[in-house]
């Protein structure tokens, strides 16, 4: 045995020089293979190779990644390359193909995107604007997202047009909105599309969002369904992935840990589509009419809503704001209407009043109809008596003309109002009838700077529109509490004829401002 491996190495000394030459050349050469097939892999036409691979081939080339390989994103060694190869070609492939992580730090690579870009405020679509800081640089819903949380490739069939690593909104969606509130996002509506600036045009009306986000009006009470699909995940999802089937309870933070912070598998393969947009909006703002009615009355419609004016101006109702349809105050149907509009009759019951506010406000349901009357019936001496004063003034053709254009949104706001019925929003009624007196008198004045309108109706001022509308029958104690003593409410204002404005404000509704010096001014 001793000679055998004596000979043996006799003969690989005396060849040494021709075997290391010859491994070296099978090393070389299979260098040169390695080398040329990681070569040929690392190019993007190859992955069009596999018949699986094209819409997502197809997608990138059209994309604004186009100029970048596949291999430059997706974390594939050669060697991971070499195998997928000779797998496909030897049919020992998954034919679902496997999602290939593409790692922040190859994103944020040289020459692609930079950290000073994730820190700008970008305008994604219409009004939102996004900032990438905010989703990447903290723990969002117990998990950290990756780029391609949100980019991720979402081609599902040769048909689907959507551009490879654009976003997945419904990433955006299934963060914001699930488990949130009916017609609420969990960060507010506000992070995505801030306070609305312009007007919009719904169910025929101009409408403006600025005067209800002034009084704090939220969201829902207008979009009541903003989103369809809940984001849960199928048992079933599961399954796909994992083989065993045994139950083990984790909490969120803990799947979303594994899932999403260690392992950047995308939202939308567990949990189902949540879809977003304005799919109803709340039965306030799309009052079915012609429940009753077979012509819409929009000019209650309108003056409910507060829209409608000449002015523009905007001003909901109270009782609008609160959500209130028509049938809430409209309970009470009559054996017949008017025949006329073909119509079912439903009154405006007082009970309706009682029924929500308690005792006492039917009276001021009667206050608000004597009151009605009472000011458009001033209103309309007041309005003859303008245009009297017009016809015989004179001026300019200039200035008769702006005075013409007073009169003619006079005009316009009173017979708005009047068609609307002004009890339905009240407030907004006294402030546009105000508006028309004030645009009046100052066209008047320049053509007379000392031109004084005639009255409008005490209905109109802050005083007069307290009892005219209001207090006229309810809630005027004979004494009220004032700082621990008894005051005389009723003898201060009927004996002694105070205004309403001498003791309260009508900014803030009935709140006192009177103090001691006040009263000695008297006593």
């Amino acid at each position: 045995m001793s000679r055998f491996f004596k000979d043996l190495y006799e003969l690989l000394l005396n060849y040494i020089k021709g075997i290391a030459i010859f491994i070296g050349l099978i090393i070389v050469v299979i260098i040169l293979i390695f080398a040329f097939a990681s070569y040929k892999t690392a190019d993007s036409e190859f992955c069009d190779s596999c018949h699986f691979m094209e819409p997502y081939v197809r997608h990138w080339a059209a994309s604004s990644h186009a100029d970048v390989d596949c291999v430059a994103c997706h974390e594939y060694s050669g060697g991971d390359l070499i195998l997928s190869s000779v797998k496909y070609a030897t049919e020992t492939y998954n034919t679902r193909p496997q999602q290939t992580r593409v790692p922040d730090e190859n994103c944020l690579a040289s020459d692609c995107h930079s950290m000073e870009q994730l820190s700008e405020e970008l305008k994604f679509k219409n009004n939102i604007f996004f900032k990438h800081s905010v989703h990447l640089d903290k723990v969002l819903r117990s998990g950290k997202l990756h780029c391609t949380s949100c980019h991720n490739q979402i081609v599902q069939y040769d048909g689907d047009e959507t551009e490879h690593m654009t976003v997945n909104e419904n990433t955006c969606f299934v963060c914001h909105f699930k488990d949130a509130g009916a017609g609420e996002a969990i960060t507010g509506c506000y992070s995505c599309h801030g306070s609305p600036e312009t007007e919009v045009e719904h169910a025929g009306f101009i409408f403006d969002h600025k005067p209800y986000l002034e009084l704090n009006v939220d969201c829902n009470q207008c979009h009541v369904q903003i989103v369809r699909g809940e984001g849960n995940i199928r048992e079933d999802k599961c399954h796909t992935c994992h083989v065993e089937r045994s139950r083990k309870d984790y909490t969120e933070a803990e799947i979303h840990n594994t899932h999403v912070t260690s392992n950047g598998i995308d939202c939308h393969k567990c949990h189902e589509k949540i879809e977003h947009s304005n799919f109803e909006m709340v039965g306030a703002l799309d009052i079915q009419c012609e429940n009753c009615h077979l012509r819409q009355h929009n000019k209650p419609k309108q003056l409910y809503m507060g829209i409608g004016a000449a002015s523009g101006h905007d001003l909901p109702s109270y009782m609008f704001r609160a959500q209130v349809t028509c049938t809430g105050c409209h309970t009470h149907i009559t054996p017949e209407g008017d025949k006329l509009a073909e119509q079912e009759k439903k009154e405006a019951s007082r009970q309706s009043c009682v029924k929500c506010h308690g005792e006492g406000y039917d009276l001021m349901f009667d206050n608000w109809k004597s009151g009605q009357q009472k000011v458009l019936k001033d209103y309309r001496t007041f309005m003859t008596k303008a245009k009297s004063d017009f016809n015989t003034a004179g001026g300019s053709k200039k200035k008769r003309t702006v005075v013409q254009t007073a009169l003619s949104d006079m005009t316009h706001n009173y017979n708005f109002i009047y068609e609307g019925h002004m009890v339905h929003n009240i407030q907004y009624a006294i402030l546009l009838l105000n508006e028309s007196v004030d645009e009046f008198t100052q066209a008047m004045q320049a053509i007379n700077k000392s031109y004084k309108a005639p009255s409008a109706g005490v209905g109109l001022t802050d005083d007069g529109s307290c009892q005219t509308f209001c207090h006229g029958n309810a809630f005027l104690p004979e004494e009220v509490d004032y700082e621990g003593s008894d005051l005389p409410h009723l003898l201060h204002i009927e004996d002694m004829e105070l205004a309403c404005s001498s003791c309260h404000t009508t900014k803030e509704h009935g709140k006192t401002k009177i103090n001691d010096s006040v009263c000695s001014e008297c006593h």
